[in-house]
């Protein structure tokens, strides 16, 4: 997660990558889905659980092995999404208290004066945006990197090639104000 170190101190990278899935994530991610599934907190909050440990156990696994087999790229964008994951306990706590707030005022209306209803909703909402918010940001983030990387590398080529590198306007037009008719990367 912090360039500077993995690539000072590559040795220390590994370690602490092999300390977060074999002592972390794996006895974890395997109490996890026990937790998840005897949650008591509703099929909502277990089915969220067992997703997001599932994921969680998913992404670390790829990550790993895209690691050993040096394939950096893609084992740093599954590592950050692993964290993501993690991160969602924390997350978690932000959520809940929020739905308090915002449920608690409608509990004789909207959950017919029912505190275990809404008790279950609020447990269930901030199970499931604790991890899917973090994951979609992540997502959005690592999307817009590759784009980034591509039209970097686009343009490191053009300049090997001694091709001009300069793009369109944003606008889509022309200098003079007609609108192009040759399509933008």
């Amino acid at each position: 997660m912090w360039p500077w170190f993995r690539s000072t101190h590559r040795r220390w990278h590994r370690v602490a990558g092999r300390v977060y899935v074999f002592a972390g994530v794996v006895p974890a991610g395997l109490a996890g889905l026990v937790v998840g599934v005897t949650s008591v907190f509703g099929p909502l909050s277990q089915v969220s659980a067992v997703l997001l440990v599932s994921l969680w156990l998913a992404t670390t696994t790829l990550g790993y092995r895209r690691g050993r087999q040096r394939r950096f790229v893609e084992h740093r964008e599954w590592m950050i999404r692993s964290y993501a994951l993690t991160a969602s306990t924390i997350t978690n706590r932000v959520w809940a208290p929020l739905a308090v707030v915002l449920l608690e005022p409608k509990i004789d209306t909207l959950f017919g004066g029912s505190e275990i209803a809404y008790g279950f909703t609020v447990a269930g909402l901030s199970a499931w945006l604790g991890w899917v918010l973090p994951l979609v940001v992540v997502e959005a983030w690592l999307i817009r990197d590759r784009s980034k990387r591509r039209v970097s590398a686009g343009r490191a080529g053009a300049a090997e090639r001694g091709a001009p590198t300069a793009t369109a306007p944003p606008s889509g037009r022309a200098r003079g104000g007609a609108a192009t008719t040759t399509p933008r990367p």
